[in-house]
C-alpha cells in the first residue's frame, strides 16, 4: 500500500495539489519591534498548524509567523483587528499588548504593572470594564492575588475601566504562556461568544479547516453524506459554491438560512446521486463503533469507498475524510481498492481522541 508523504496539501480542482506550510515552526522574539504590524495569538484544533498558517496567508494581509506550536500561532498582520477576530477556524484570538521574558505569572504581572504605570502599551483598548486571567496552553493558571491586583490597578488607571473581579460582561485581558514560547504576553481577547457544538458534533473551527483542506472553488458541487449536525455543510456555505448538499439517515439538521440542501440518504448507496456528479466530498463517517446493526467495519468502509468513487467527478473530484486514527490503514486500503488515490494524511485530535484527516483523488 502506497503511503502519503505526510505533508499537508491543499487540494484543488485540478489534478495537482498545492503544498502549504512549507516553512516549519519557528519562534522569534520581538527585539526587532512591531513595525510589521500588530501581533496576534491564535489557538485552533491541535495538529493543524500548517493548514492554519496557509489559510492565514490567504485571508489576511502581510502575515508573518512569529511563533508556532501544535495548536497556536503568533503572527503579525496589517489586516484590521476585526478581520483577524472574525476568522472562523480560530478557537480564540488575542491581540498582543505587551510581553516579558518567560518567568512566573506572578513575576510577569508585577513587571507589567510597573511598566504600565510608566507608559501605556501600544494598542491597549478603551474599556468600560475588564477582568484579568492567566492561562498556559489553553488551561487556566493560578495568579497570586497581590500580583493580580497590582496589574489590575495599573490597567484600570490607564484605561479608566473598572475591574470585574467575579467575571460578568466586559473585556478580557489575559496573561498567556505557551510551553515553548520564551515569553509571557499580556493580550486582549478579541473572539467572543462562540457557541459550543452539540455533543458529538464537529466544532466550527475544525469544520472550516476540513473544508479549506478540500481547496474549495466557487463552482464546486459539494456533498457531505454523513452530515450529522450539518457542521461541514454550514462551514462550506461560508463561501460560494455551485451547490451544497448534506445527507444522512439519522434526522435532518437545522440548516435554516444556509442555502444547504438536505436529503435523507444512505451514504453507502447515494441512490439519488448520479455517477461523477460531485466535485467535493468532505465528511465525518462513523469511526467504527456505530456502523449499523450486525455490520463489520471493514465491509462498511469498503461500501463507503465504492459509493464515493462512483459519485466523484473523475477529473475534478476531491475527498476529505475525517476518521479515527486507529482505522487509518483499514480505510486507506478500502479507498485504494476502489480507485481513490491517497494524497495526504493529517494527524489531529478531536475532543482529545486521535484522528486523521485523509485526502484523496479519483484515479491511480
Amino acid at each position: 500500500m502506497r503511503r502519503p508523504s505526510g505533508k499537508i496539501v491543499a487540494m484543488s480542482g485540478s489534478r495537482d495539489g498545492r503544498r502549504i506550510g512549507g516553512q516549519g515552526p519557528k519562534r522569534t522574539g520581538r527585539g526587532a519591534g512591531r513595525a510589521r504590524g500588530p501581533e496576534y495569538l491564535l489557538t485552533f484544533p491541535a495538529g493543524l498548524t500548517r493548514l492554519v498558517d496557509a489559510c492565514l496567508r490567504v485571508d489576511l494581509a502581510g502575515v508573518e509567523t512569529r511563533y508556532s506550536d501544535d495548536s497556536a500561532l503568533v503572527i503579525t498582520s496589517s489586516s484590521p483587528a476585526a478581520r483577524v477576530a472574525s476568522l472562523p477556524y480560530a478557537k480564540n484570538t488575542f491581540a498582543v499588548l505587551d510581553e516579558v521574558p518567560r518567568t512566573t505569572f506572578d513575576a510577569a504581572a508585577r513587571t507589567l504593572a510597573d511598566r504600565i504605570r510608566t507608559s501605556a502599551p501600544e494598542g491597549l483598548p478603551r474599556m468600560r470594564s475588564f477582568r484579568l486571567m492567566a492561562q498556559v496552553d489553553g488551561q487556566l493558571a493560578p495568579l497570586d492575588r497581590r500580583a493580580k491586583e497590582a496589574l489590575e490597578r495599573a490597567l484600570a488607571a490607564r484605561t479608566g475601566a473598572t475591574v470585574n473581579a467575579r467575571g460578568g460582561s466586559g473585556d478580557e485581558l489575559w496573561l498567556v504562556g505557551r510551553r515553548d514560547l520564551p515569553r509571557i504576553v499580556l493580550a486582549h481577547r478579541l473572539s467572543k461568544g462562540k457557541r459550543m457544538p452539540a455533543a458529538g458534533a464537529l466544532s466550527t473551527e475544525l469544520s472550516h479547516l476540513l473544508v479549506r483542506l478540500s481547496g474549495p472553488t466557487p463552482d464546486d458541487r459539494f456533498l457531505d453524506p454523513f452530515c450529522g449536525s450539518g457542521a461541514l455543510g454550514r462551514a462550506r456555505a461560508a463561501s460560494p459554491a455551485a451547490s451544497i448538499t448534506c445527507s444522512d439517515l439519522d434526522g435532518e439538521p437545522d440548516l435554516t438560512g444556509t442555502g444547504v440542501r438536505y436529503r435523507t440518504e444512505d451514504a453507502l448507496r447515494l441512490a439519488s446521486v448520479d455517477d461523477g456528479s460531485v466535485d467535493v466530498i468532505v465528511t465525518d463517517p462513523p469511526w467504527g463503533e456505530h456502523v449499523g446493526p450486525g455490520a463489520v467495519a471493514s465491509d462498511f468502509y469498503d461500501e463507503m469507498a465504492a459509493s464515493f468513487a462512483r459519485v466523484l467527478d473523475p477529473r475534478r473530484g476531491r475527498l476529505v475524510l475525517l476518521m479515527a486514527r486507529r482505522r487509518e490503514d483499514e480505510v486507506t486500503a478500502s479507498l485504494e481498492r476502489h480507485g481513490l488515490t491517497l494524497t495526504g494524511a493529517v494527524p489531529l485530535l478531536v475532543n482529545g481522541h486521535p484522528a486523521t484527516a485523509l485526502t484523496a483523488l479519483p484515479g491511480r
